[in-house]
């Protein structure tokens, strides 16, 4: 059962990456960079430090996902014992969640979030 549920959380970090890609490519497609400054005069640093990288974050999404998913190959691979198999393919596939919900919350952050806190006061 514990190999099973590494196996899911792995593949499944992967699908998170790839689906975060598109959420911040289609975002990004719909909201141009000009928009942090839709909501008024005052656009803070951290906004406009996390809209200049957004850009940048389908691709290393994607090319994340793709080495992540040559990892797991090299783990299925290695001549070691399972148990150092799984525990491998867990920490990669929590390094994969937390870089999806880091890329997220920048986009949440920067482009909805803090501009209109900023000019709300």
């Amino acid at each position: 059962m514990y190999k099973f549920i590494a196996i899911l959380i792995f593949i499944s970090s992967i699908v998170a990456l790839i689906a975060t890609g598109n959420l911040v490519a289609s975002v990004l497609a719909i909201y141009p960079p000009s928009h942090i400054g839709s909501f008024g005069p005052v656009i803070p640093g951290v906004a406009k430090a996390y809209a200049s990288w957004l850009p940048a974050a389908p691709m290393w999404a994607y090319g994340i996902a793709s080495a992540s998913a040559l990892v797991g190959l090299g783990i299925w691979r290695f001549r070691r014992p399972a148990s150092g198999k799984l525990e491998v393919a867990l920490v990669v596939g929590a390094l994969n969640f937390f870089l999806s919900l880091f890329l997220t919350t920048m986009l949440v952050v920067a482009y909805f979030y803090l501009p209109k806190v900023a000019n709300a006061a």
